[in-house]
């Protein structure tokens, strides 16, 4: 799937997708236009899993953030491997929670001022990328870019550029094109309060 690729299907699921390699973003569009960015997926991870289940259509759209590869997993081969191996519905269901928890944790968010969203981002990014080494002057690379962030955060790139640099000013964190020094972990973590 090359970069910019969209996948928007109007149809009803045919199948799970697990990401392989490179990077996606799950969107809304609204009638105006504006993208809302959901969640990113990253390799290991799957999407669909709410239409495939329901048997509705997808509820949102698909797009690559750089070259990447998507397998497909049919409808009925997976339901038939299902039967055989329940282990493998119950990590669907971790899946499936894991994303309803996102949601909510999203929606949660939205209620937050925007320097405190993008605390709990680099938190949660940090986390993500070394999970071991969140200290003081742990590095954080954005894994998109600041437009795609703003979306992701419900907000501007000019809103998001005055958040980067409220907390860079207050010397919570450093900020290098896409990469991103936590200076003071414990102020940045008082930021994640609305």
């Amino acid at each position: 799937m090359p970069k910019g690729d969209r996948c928007s299907p109007k149809g009803t699921s045919e199948g799970l997708f697990p990401l392989r390699r490179g990077k996606l973003k799950v969107f809304k569009t609204a009638p105006d236009g504006r993208e809302q960015i959901l969640h990113f997926i990253f390799p290991g991870e799957t999407f669909a899993e709410v239409a495939l289940f329901a048997g509705r259509a997808y509820p949102a759209s698909a797009q690559a953030l750089e070259a990447s590869a998507v397998a497909f997993i049919p409808r009925e081969g997976l339901f038939r491997l299902i039967k055989k191996r329940t282990d493998i519905a119950i990590k669907l269901l971790a899946g499936t929670a894991l994303w309803v928890r996102r949601l909510t944790d999203l929606i949660a968010e939205y209620s937050k001022a925007v320097p405190s969203r993008l605390a709990g981002y680099l938190l949660a990014e940090a986390l993500r990328q070394r999970p071991t080494a969140l200290t003081d002057g742990a590095r954080v690379r954005l894994a998109v870019n600041k437009g795609e962030l703003a979306a992701h955060l419900g907000t501007v790139a000019e809103t998001l550029s005055r958040a980067f640099g409220k907390l860079r000013d207050e010397g919570v964190i450093e900020v290098e094109e896409r990469e991103i020094t936590i200076k003071d972990l414990a102020a940045l973590r008082d930021w994640l309060e609305p």
